[in-house]
């Protein structure tokens, strides 16, 4: 056959519908996804793990749209996220917190203070003889105080002379602590040491702690030389607690 025959010959029925096949295959799929209702599209017509991080948009999840309690412990990655405090320390403080949220407790001291004087002169009427400021805190912080009070009484009587010295620790709670001297003219020096401990809750932000003393002298006239060396020392007691 000749080929000006074959140019003039025309496609069979069964060619044409053969490329309209073809055409529609092709290019149906595109057509059809301009031709989609809005909002016909849901969970059900989703294949699972068909939507992967290339197909979200950036910042397109945000809290709101994250279930409650969906996100846990597994969900995240420990080397980047801290994860929840696991819990105190029932003794002494919190050291280190591991990425689990597991807690690392070590002992701590307790809080102490001190002070002391020396040679101070103590009169009939009532003298301050040391004196600290403690730490408070919102609740109220708890010490153990320990005063100690080393006296010298010293004079030169015609006769026999007596000497009451009282000290008291003052804090929250008071307490008293006495001494009695004898002199004579033989013995015109006497010594000694007056102790006292006493319980103090400091509430505020701080409060102090004193030691106070006074005399009195048998016979009153011409009163021997009373002086005192102190200290006080203060242990906080109050545990350390969690809020």
């Amino acid at each position: 056959m000749r080929p000006r025959s074959l140019a003039r010959r025309r496609p069979s029925a069964a060619l044409v519908v053969s490329f309209l096949a073809l055409f529609v295959s092709l290019g149906g799929a595109g057509w059809a996804a301009l031709r989609i209702p809005p909002r016909s599209v849901g969970s059900a017509q989703l294949q699972n793990f068909s939507v992967g991080n290339t197909k979200l948009k950036p910042n397109s999840v945000g809290a709101a749209k994250i279930v409650a309690g969906a996100v846990g412990a597994r969900q995240v990655n420990s080397d980047q996220v801290q994860l929840r405090v696991s819990g105190p320390c029932t003794e002494g403080a919190i050291q280190s917190i591991a990425q689990t949220g597991n807690v690392t407790c070590t002992q701590v001291l307790a809080n102490e203070y001190g002070t002391s004087t020396s040679n101070t002169p103590v009169g009939t009427s009532s003298t301050v003889i040391a004196d600290k400021q403690l730490a408070g805190g919102p609740v109220g912080s708890t010490y153990l105080v320990f005063g100690n009070v080393q006296w010298t009484v010293s004079g030169n009587p015609s006769g026999v002379q007596s000497a009451d010295l009282q000290c008291t620790l003052s804090g929250s709670s008071n307490t008293h602590g006495e001494a009695i001297a004898e002199l004579d003219p033989q013995r015109t020096m006497q010594a000694g040491t007056i102790p006292l401990v006493a319980p103090a809750t400091i509430t505020g932000s701080h409060g102090d702690v004193v030691i106070t003393c006074a005399f009195t002298a048998a016979p009153a006239a011409q009163p021997p030389t009373v002086t005192v060396n102190a200290t006080i020392n203060a242990l906080q007691t109050a545990a350390n607690t969690d809020s």
